[in-house]
């Protein structure tokens, strides 16, 4: 068995398919908001969901400030937005969300159009892992759509589930 180097630990870790999210917050009017993979449930009851976010965004900030947040599960069809709040295209992240009409969630926090699920959370805990911070939300108010197919990222690229037999 080796010793896994950084490089190594990252190549490993790209064999695994995620979907794609775009977690967001409003404070004081002021929307951020980021793309994110690494994202789980936690529990049923009661609803948990765990997300981690590197050390650097200001989303990650203004999340642990206000309390609350909002996880979009993008679509196959949003390819763009996921790349738009990864920051792609610029690094300006209230402009990120120039020419969207998002919803708001009874918290606040807007979430991205046509996603095919989205959560509401109220943040529970924080725990600062390595260079990220884990975030536990609890789920508050949510909703979804059967008719969709998620955005996945896998070895470094981004793709589409292809269902292999029927519901």
């Amino acid at each position: 068995m080796s010793i896994i180097d950084g490089q190594g630990f990252k190549n490993i870790l790209a064999c695994w398919t995620a979907g794609i999210t775009v977690v967001s917050v409003n404070s004081d009017d002021d929307w951020q908001a980021i793309t994110v993979n690494s994202f789980a449930s936690v529990s049923k009851v009661p609803p948990l969901v765990c997300l981690n976010i590197a050390n650097r965004p200001d989303t990650r900030k203004y999340m642990a400030h206000e309390g609350h947040f909002a996880v979009s599960i993008l679509s196959d069809r949003q390819l763009d937005l996921g790349k738009r709040f990864a920051g792609y295209f610029d690094d300006r992240l209230q402009e990120r969300f120039d020419g969207l009409d998002c919803d708001l969630t009874d918290l606040g926090d807007p979430i991205i159009p046509d996603a095919m699920a989205w959560l509401s959370c109220t943040l529970e805990h924080t725990l600062d892992v390595g260079e990220n911070t884990m975030f536990i939300g609890r789920v508050v108010q949510g909703g979804w759509t059967d008719d969709k197919l998620p955005l996945l990222y896998h070895n470094r690229q981004w793709g589409v589930f292809q269902p292999t037999e029927d519901k």
